[in-house]
């Protein structure tokens, strides 16, 4: 016994030194502090520091001169300490800690999710839910920042030099009339007529660029998310059907208003309804409680994964899948059809091929340490 709390406490002193010695000198920002507690043989770490700021918890298992130091999480400062539990340990012989702050991302719309666990899923009692909707308790361990936005056609324009969308310019083809319609060129609009392959092309595209400019660190990746993370980022810490409640009304995103819903009847028919039949630029509506945007509507959103049955009981960072033929989507869209309120809902699974190219579907990316 007292040689196991000679090393616990060895541990711990150990800890408090790395991260001492990790953090920031300059006197306007606190030093950080990473306590450490053992729950249920896992480690937990409790990190101080400067409120709103962004630390990466690193392990090593020595500290010897050649030892190597892996990103495990991203972590923010909210409040007094931000309370974290790693789910890989515990591992065979000592683990050390550290924590290192993260400079703020160049681009200002990447918001941080901080890690956490939810529930995934729709309750049985959810109207019209999807069968493969099954609730499993999710555990998110590694933080990450995601886009506020869908990847807008200007955005998609400057990375890879082309724009594929519909909804730029003179069109004459389905949705638009026979005699044509001009939808203008407004490259605030979400890219369309984008494949699974072009936005994990852009996400690599960007991903270069951005380290060879200095303005991400090398380790680091953009990336689509997975479908847990999508859910994660869109639901905000809500249980409800949508971000903004139990049901969506006409007005409050971009999809087909005259098929609303309320999770307790279902769909309702509004024959006064909204339907714009287009996309609308980024940030017309209002944001989930993280400050995303149009995760309800407008275009369905790739995920990584390939699309499968949901892992039983509680899972952590699910990757899908292994194998499949369809990517999933998911948020609905502005379409009539398959952007009807009940296709918005948080927990909605939707997928096709991934070379699909359709004016419904585009993307948003997030940034995070790529993993080993």
């Amino acid at each position: 016994m007292k040689t196991r709390i000679s090393k616990f406490i060895r541990l711990l002193c150990v800890l408090w030194l790395i991260v001492w010695a990790g953090a920031p000198r300059a006197s306007a920002q606190p030093r950080p502090g990473l306590g450490l507690r053992f729950s249920a043989g896992q480690p937990t770490l409790s990190l101080t520091g400067e409120v709103g700021t962004v630390y990466s918890i690193q392990y090593a298992s020595d500290l010897s001169q050649t030892n190597q130091w892996v990103d495990r999480t991203l972590l923010q400062v909210q409040g007094a300490s931000s309370v974290w539990t790693d789910p890989s340990g515990p591992t065979p012989g000592q683990r050390f800690y550290r924590a290192v702050s993260v400079p703020a991302p160049a681009d200002t719309n990447l918001v941080f999710i901080q890690p956490g666990t939810f529930t995934m899923g729709s309750p049985s009692t959810e109207a019209e839910r999807g069968s493969d909707e099954v609730q499993h308790t999710v555990t998110i361990s590694r933080g990450f920042w995601m886009e506020r936005f869908l990847i807008t056609q200007g955005a998609y324009l400057a990375v890879v030099g082309s724009n594929p969308s519909f909804f730029n310019g003179f069109q004459t083809s389905y949705p638009a009339p026979p005699e044509g319609t001009n939808y203008g060129t407004d490259l605030r609009r979400p890219v369309d007529q984008v494949s699974w392959c072009d936005a994990s092309n852009y996400c690599a595209l960007r991903t270069q660029q951005e380290r060879a400019g200095g303005l991400i660190p090398t380790n680091y990746v953009y990336r689509l998310p997975t479908e847990s993370e999508w859910e994660y980022a869109c639901r905000a810490g809500t249980t409800t059907a949508f971000y903004l409640g139990s049901a969506l009304h006409s007005g409050q995103a971009n999809f087909n208003g005259q098929s609303e819903y309320d999770a307790s009847v279902g769909s309702i028919y509004n024959p006064s309804g909204i339907y714009l039949g287009q996309t609308t630029a980024a940030g017309n509506y209002a944001a989930n409680g993280w400050g995303l945007c149009d995760m309800i509507g407008n275009l369905w959103e790739w995920c990584q994964d390939w699309y499968g049955a949901y892992p039983a009981g509680s899972v952590t960072d699910p990757q899908g899948a292994v194998t499949g033929s369809y990517r999933v989507f998911r948020g609905g869209s502005w379409r009539f059809d398959s952007g009807t309120a009940r296709y918005c809902r948080s927990a909605n699974r939707s997928g096709d091929t991934p070379d699909l190219r359709n004016y419904i579907v585009g993307f948003r990316v997030l940034l995070a340490p790529s993993q080993p």
